[in-house]
């Protein structure tokens, strides 16, 4: 048993055309399980989980940002992955891992440990699954990259997020109507177990196929990669440094906001979650209709005025946020999650292509990991100082109007999002 174990995790230089083709088809069908786990482990489903628990809108702002901060660890797997002749283990592994925690957290409310038991629980097993899917997340784009060729990747790639959408929304209505269902018969804690079964059955088939691709043989750096290099290689070059502060200060700006979203929805705005996955629907289908015009934009134009056009577009999403009360968000909503997932196909092609662009070409995981470390350290303290606000604020008035804490928050975050935007301008074409 233990020698055809090995066999499976082993890399190898003889792969045929079949089986290429078998593993690729199989890394799709990976995406489509894998996407049912995070879906109900995170937006609306996360902050109905912790609600239901007893964390308050604050800590469930803090809940939710806590896959940024766990991004924090790509600096320290690129050193790992770069020094390795293989990444399938390692990945399957952790991913094993990864998809275990999401699912216990389903199983938490039937514990009934108390509130701060749970909460506790819930933030332990989430940061811990977000951390092993931070830590082999360039591992595994580096072993799919391998199993397709240069000149057709764009296409597969497309074809990969195509499915791994239309599994996501089907995925996200079904669920989201069984979880509806127990939740105004006020047996939402029975609700979220019977999702947690199904999504059992899913992770078999998710774990199943990632084992199931095979690996070519990867070639180790000749010179090992240690993390001070790493480090210091980014910031000491003059050209990166721009792009670092740019994406520091949009980091800043979209993750203030950016766990108060589901919980805005959920809470505040009193919507379902069937209609707050129809709304994801929008947007998700906004995103992918808008990035095939960004990027001819981009071809034809500049990449840097998309940047500055989809981010100064998402600024004005934020500001429509802000705007949502429950008298107009079913007729309003609609537009703010169109016009926001317009924006996001842009901003997706632009900051991807941003940051490898400036990055050498010998050492672009430990740059593109780098930057990611950042973003993901200061985005964490970002949606942190959030929360704060989020509890502190209280009685907020602009021209005499009141204004609820969270739309505050949307608004304030929009603004930086705009200075952001502006910033990129400085950004010389490459």
């Amino acid at each position: 048993m233990t020698n055809k174990l090995s066999h499976i995790f082993e890399c190898s230089d003889h792969i045929t055309e079949k089986q290429y083709r078998t593993s690729r088809a199989l890394f799709i069908l990976d995406g489509c399980a894998s996407t049912q786990i995070f879906t109900v482990t995170s937006g609306a489903f996360l902050s109905g989980l912790a609600y239901l628990v007893g964390a308050g809108t604050a800590l469930t702002g803090i809940i939710a940002a806590l896959p940024t901060l766990m991004n924090t660890i790509q600096i320290f797997s690129s050193v790992v992955y770069e020094n390795r002749a293989g990444s399938k283990r390692i990945t399957v592994e952790f991913a094993l891992i990864q998809r275990l925690c999401l699912l216990m957290m389903l199983f938490v409310p039937t514990l009934m440990l108390g509130a701060r038991i749970s909460v506790a629980v819930i933030a332990v097993l989430y940061s811990c699954a977000h951390f092993c899917g931070a830590f082999i997340n360039t591992g595994a784009n580096n072993w799919l990259i391998s199993l397709v060729k240069k000149e057709r990747l764009g296409r597969y790639l497309g074809l990969k997020d195509s499915m791994t959408l239309v599994a996501s929304t089907g995925g996200s209505l079904i669920l989201s109507k069984i979880l509806d269902a127990y939740r105004f018969a006020d047996q939402e804690i029975l609700g979220f177990r019977i999702i947690g079964i199904l999504c059992i059955g899913i992770c078999v088939v998710d774990i199943t196929c990632l084992t199931l691709i095979r690996e070519p043989e990867n070639v180790k750096h000749v010179e090992p990669l240690n993390i001070r290099k790493a480090i210091q290689m980014p910031l000491t070059d003059q050209n990166y440094r721009n792009i670092l502060i740019f994406f520091l200060l949009w980091s800043v700006a979209s993750n203030f906001a950016s766990p108060f979203f589901s919980i805005y929805m959920l809470e505040n705005l009193g919507l379902s979650y069937f209609y707050i996955t129809v709304m994801n629907m929008v947007a998700s289908v906004a995103r992918i209709a808008a990035a095939n015009l960004w990027g001819k934009a981009a071809d034809s134009y500049s990449w840097r005025l998309v940047t500055l056009g989809s981010i100064f577009m998402l600024g004005v999403a934020y500001i429509g946020w802000g705007l949502l009360t429950k008298e107009n968000c079913i007729y309003w909503l609609p537009v703010v999650q169109a016009v926001s997932g317009v924006a996001w196909g842009g901003i997706n092609i632009a900051t991807f292509r941003m940051q490898f662009a400036f990055a050498p070409l010998e050492h672009r995981v430990s740059y593109v990991s780098f930057c990611s470390t950042m973003v993901g350290f200061v985005g964490f303290f970002s949606s942190m100082l959030g929360s704060t606000f989020v509890a502190l604020a209280k009685d907020i008035r602009i021209l005499n109007i009141p204004v609820d804490n969270i739309q505050m928050v949307f608004i304030l975050s929009a603004f930086g999002i705009i200075a952001s935007a502006l910033y990129s301008r400085k950004i010389k074409e490459k």
